[in-house]
């Protein structure tokens, strides 16, 4: 080796040892970890060995265990059964291969030779082909039992999906699925919640004819309740009820008893429970159950379910617990022996009771205001009655006004926790009961218990407030005043509420100056707010002051505060109420105040507007109202839709009704859940007769199952009368009394309608059948009720029925009205007999001690007219003036009537001229029509033309009839002229007599019918002068009145001349619009 050789290799060994230095210098603190690391597992685990495993040892199979070596078939089956138990899947498959060899029948486990085969990984059509060679090799009455095994197997493997192939392969087998292959697919789709595969399979076994297990059964019931069917649930529990009453019942299981208590909960959820009710007399019941039946009973209000579940209960020996005694007697209140009676039960039962069962007879004591056993309550828990106990029973002494005994019990039972809650820090009750005693102490004048409360804590605001609120509902101003004054001197700091309450105190007790200073006392102290000027507006308002209320508006914007919705509703509803039209015109007013000040008007301000209107509102205030409920920005609720569509009604618009109820109705807007507004949709859809819409609402709230009321009911039936179907209202009724829900609503104001319904359409028959079914369902009837009957025998002519209707009266101690005699009366007079009807007036005065009104006066003198007793008649209307009843322009034209029957034309102007006279009446068009009645009958056409002009004068509009009287008057007597002017004025045309032509907008008749015009026309061309002022009216008639229809022969006969064609062949149905067929009139 050189020298140069040599120092080159030193000179590596030692770079390469500087760098490994180095390296171990920089990972030192990794190798002390690494030592450490080794010493620990020395020390840990230095004397462990791991043990050898020993090698497994290969089972060899025996000659025996050879697919070849097996000589029968009861070896296979053997040796494969061995291997299924022990898991050898191989061996298991090769005891199937060498079974293949065998054709005669053999029971295998089928479930053990297809989980090897899944387990060496063979797919499914592998298997199914293997299923369905051994099946059609093997004829065997076992087959379905191992099919009913391989379903098993693989419902517990939630493996469907073969499950469906072995189906299948059924199908192709010619096999019958039984009980048990139905009941182990119908709880593998329940198990997976394939609630559909159920009812396929439930419907596939009702076609096959094959009966369910037990179990299945069971499961169908638990779909049923899963998917809230409860009529399927129902069908399967009355099929099970006969095996749950057996000896399976006897064991440990609860089943029965789980799936019974879920179907009380279903029925309850769905309003059944009554139907349900009579399926559980004979299976058992759980408290649990008991409980839930018992609330939705409560729930319903039923007081007849309430008693068959609690009888129910009862005889199954059910305990009941404090929470099921409790809504018993919630359930029950109003029957005091009742309610006693499971008090009693409760008590001997829980001894130790708590608050639930006091607080619910209470409940029921409040109502029915039994103090006894309210008092017997609590002596029952005097001396272990807690604290919230003893609240109940003060705050019902105190709702029912017994302010004594609230007194006393506070003294009494609240002493001995007072000291220990004095020392505590605190009162013996919560502040608000404690002002409820202060109230009750107040009212019954025990003034020291009052000043006692308020010692205890002089500084409590609330108990102070309460105690001036009582003062002034006392009219006791002063003592409000101390009560204030000591509350400022506790020197507590006072705030705007207190201030506020003493201003509402002098308000409250009608010191108007007094409110006013204090106001003024208000400002100077700082404590003026809204609510401060609220109430000083409220106080002006009620004393007329409504202009000084609307310059407070104007202050309190000055002063800072902005006014609210609450201040101007106030405004507006004075001004609405005002009996000063000056007044009430300014609504509308103030609130384009309102809006002016950013307030807008809130569902209060709309329903404040909607109460006023009625029959006598402008349409500009009408318009101006639904105008202002259209743009609110609130969302219509409820309350509000109700106003709007009872203003509609009381308007008496149709057309806005059904606007407005269209308007309201579009889209979703608002979700109607009450049955009051239901009521109200019901009555106006009936006053705008839309008779579908009606029954629209009434469906939807029956399916929504909303309890419907007696008002709900009762508009219900009316809308259906008035709109002329009596006997759909009629259905409607026998239907709701088959309805456990709804027979406790039948009542007799909704059956009356029916019967007004029926005696309109004097159908005497229907009218008789409903009162005697009223009489079968024990109907309270009412006079209103005898009085209906007493119209129908009046308006059929079945005066027979009477004597009937007034014994029931007497048997049910209904003492005959007015109404009944007048009644009464006006059917005797219509029959023409006036001797009953004078007894009948007779009878009212002896026996009833009644005095004939207006009414009855009139239908006498009506019927007088009518039998042509004259003489009578004028005695009638003689003992009317002196019985001191006014006579109406109604009373005036019957007068006229009856005189005019006996051509007595004088008599009859002197009549009207002597009572219009005394009793200030102005006649009206039928007295007037009347009147020129009886001038045509006497044939004096100039004194009905002088009663027409008069008529004409006194701005009274004549009808057609009078113009039709007098033209066909004017014309018998061949004035010609005189007709044609009376036409001419009539239809409002030139050449009309003088006097029309000066009134022509009081004179022109808008009704006036073709009709007239053509007959009138016909009879003036009778003659050759008729004829030509005939052919001049209709030529003018064309000219200035072409929408008049004049009958085209008329005019043919007219413009012809001809003569002797007969009017009454000819003339034309009264119509209104366009003539029809061949026979076409003039028109434009």
């Amino acid at each position: 080796m050189n020298p140069s050789t040599s120092n080159t290799s030193a000179s590596f060994d030692a770079d390469f040892f500087a760098k490994a230095w180095s390296f171990l210098v920089a990972a030192r603190l990794e190798l002390a970890l690494f030592c450490v690391a080794l010493v620990a597992h020395f020390l840990l685990f230095g004397n462990y060995s791991p043990r050898k495993a020993k090698p497994k040892s290969k089972r060899v199979p025996t000659s025996a265990a050879l697919p070849n070596s097996f000589s029968n078939k009861q070896e296979v089956q053997d040796a494969l059964e061995d291997a299924a138990r022990a898991g050898q899947h191989k061996q298991v498959l090769h005891c199937w291969s060498a079974l293949k060899k065998f054709s005669v029948n053999c029971s295998v486990p089928l479930a053990a030779v297809v989980e090897a085969m899944l387990r060496v990984k063979k797919d499914r059509d592998f298997i199914i082909r293997e299923l369905r060679d051994f099946f059609t090799n093997n004829k065997s009455p076992t087959n379905i039992d191992m099919i009913n095994d391989l379903l098993e197997f693989f419902a517990k493997r939630y493996d469907q999906e073969l499950n469906e192939l072995i189906l299948g392969l059924v199908s192709t087998l010619g096999e019958t699925l039984n009980q048990r292959s139905y009941e182990i697919l119908l709880n593998m789709y329940f198990t997976s919640r394939n609630f559909d595969e159920v009812r396929r399979v439930l419907e596939r076994s009702k076609k096959a004819g094959v009966p369910l297990t037990t179990r299945a059964s069971l499961v169908v019931i638990k779909t049923a309740l899963r998917t809230n069917n409860f009529e399927a649930a129902l069908e399967h529990f009355r099929a099970l009820k006969s095996l749950w009453n057996g000896p399976a019942m006897q064991g440990p299981s609860m089943a029965p008893r789980h799936i019974v208590a879920q179907l009380v909960d279903m029925a309850c959820k769905e309003h059944e429970l009554q139907r349900f009710l009579p399926e559980l007399a004979s299976v058992p019941l759980s408290e649990d159950a008991v409980h839930s039946m018992v609330s939705e009973a409560v729930r319903a209000q039923d007081t007849k379910l309430l008693k068959e579940v609690h009888a129910l209960a009862v005889s199954k020996d059910i305990i009941f617990s404090e929470s099921t005694y409790g809504l018993l007697i919630k359930g029950f209140k109003g029957d005091d022996a009742l309610v006693e009676k499971i008090f009693n039960e409760a008590m001997e039962k829980h001894p130790a009771a708590g608050s639930e069962i006091c607080l619910a007879l209470l409940a029921s004591c409040a109502q029915t205001h039994n103090f006894d056993l309210a008092e017997k309550a609590y002596k029952c828990f005097q001396g272990k009655m807690p604290l919230a106990m003893l609240s109940a029973f003060i705050r019902f002494h105190f709702e029912v006004e017994n302010y004594e005994r609230v007194c006393d019990l506070y003294e009494r039972d609240a002493a001995p926790l007072r000291e220990k809650a004095a020392s505590e820090g605190r009162s013996v009750l919560d502040a608000r009961l404690e002002r409820s005693v202060m109230n009750a102490a107040l009212k019954c004048g025990r003034s020291t218990l009052a000043q006692a409360l308020l010692t205890d804590n002089p500084s409590d605001i609330a108990k102070h407030i309460t105690m001036i609120r009582n003062c002034a509902a006392e009219q006791n101003l002063p003592a409000a005043l101390e009560v204030f004054v000591s509350l400022k001197q506790s020197g507590v700091e006072l705030n705007s509420v207190v201030y506020n309450t003493m201003l509402d105190a002098c308000v409250e007790c009608n010191q108007l100056e007094k409110a006013t200073s204090w106001m003024e006392q208000m400002k100077k102290d700082g404590m003026t707010d809204v609510v401060s000027y609220n109430t000083l507006i409220k106080a002006h308002l009620l004393a007329n002051g409504f202009q000084k209320a609307r310059s407070l508006v104007e202050e309190m914007v000055a002063a800072g505060f902005q006014p609210n919705c609450i201040t101007y509703n106030e405004i507006v509803n004075a001004t609405v109420s005002s009996h000063d039209r000056r007044v009430r015109s300014q609504v509308f007013t103030v609130l384009k105040e309102m809006q002016a000040a950013g307030v807008k008007p809130n569902q209060v301000t709309c329903s404040i507007l909607l109460k006023s209107l009625n029959s006598h509102s402008l349409p500009s205030e009408i318009s101006q109202t639904m105008d202002l409920i259209n743009c609110m920005d609130e969302q219509i609720d409820e309350v509000l839709l109700s106003s709007v569509v009872e203003a509609c009604v009381r308007i008496g618009k149709p057309d806005l009704l059904h606007t407005k109820l269209k308007q309201l109705m579009t889209g979703d807007t608002i979700k109607v859940n009450g049955s009051h507004t239901f009521g109200s949709l019901i009555k106006a859809y009936g006053h705008a007769r839309d008779v579908d819409s009606v029954w629209r609402c009434w469906r939807e709230m029956r399916n929504r199952r909303i309890k419907p009321t007696s008002i709900t009911v009762g508009c219900m039936i009316e809308a259906v009368v008035s709109n002329g179907d009596p006997s759909g209202a009629w259905d409607l009724i026998q239907e709701m009394g088959d309805d456990p829900q709804c027979k406790g609503i039948l009542n007799a104001v909704i059956y009356c309608s029916v019967l007004k319904g029926f005696t309109r359409e004097k159908n005497y028959a229907r009218v008789w059948a409903i009162y005697e079914e009223m009489q079968r369902r024990d109907i309270d009837l009412s006079i209103v009720t005898y009085n209906t009957l007493l119209d129908c025998c009046a308006r059929c002519s079945r005066m027979d029925g009477i004597p009937r209707i007034i014994e029931d009266m007497n048997k049910a101690k209904i003492k005959p009205n007015l109404i009944t005699y007048s009644t009464m009366l006006k059917g005797h007079c219509q029959g023409g007999n006036l001797t009953a009807a004078f007894e009948t007036i007779k009878e009212m005065k002896e026996e009833a001690g009644l005095k004939p009104d207006e009414i009855m006066y009139n239908s006498l003198l009506d019927g007088c007219a009518q039998s042509g007793l004259v003489e009578d008649g004028l005695r009638v209307l003689e003992e009317m003036q002196a019985a001191e009843v006014p006579p109406s322009n109604f009373t005036l034209s019957v007068v006229v009537k009856l005189m005019s029957r006996a051509r007595r034309v004088d008599q009859a102007f002197k009549l009207v001229t002597d009572l219009s006279e005394k009793y200030k009446i102005s006649p009206n068009s039928h007295v007037y029509a009347n009147l020129v009645q009886a001038c045509c009958f006497a044939k004096q056409l100039s004194r009905g033309l002088r009663t027409l002009e008069e008529m004409v004068e006194r701005r009274v509009h004549p009808d057609k009839r009078t113009y039709a009287m007098l033209a066909r008057c004017a014309v018998q007597q061949g004035q010609y002229d005189k007709a044609s002017g009376l036409l001419r004025g009539a239809l409002g045309m030139a050449g009309a007599l003088p006097f029309l032509a000066h009134n022509e907008r009081v004179a022109t008749c808008p009704d006036l019918d073709g009709n007239t015009v053509s007959e009138n026309i016909s009879a003036m061309s009778g003659s050759v002068e008729g004829n030509q002022i005939a052919a001049a009216l209709i030529a003018d008639i064309k000219r200035e009145k072409p929408h008049v229809w004049i009958d085209s022969k008329v005019q043919r006969r007219v413009l012809s001349g001809d003569q002797d064609c007969d009017w009454q062949e000819q003339s034309r149905p009264q119509t209104k619009g366009k003539g029809k067929g061949k026979s076409k009139g003039y028109r434009s």
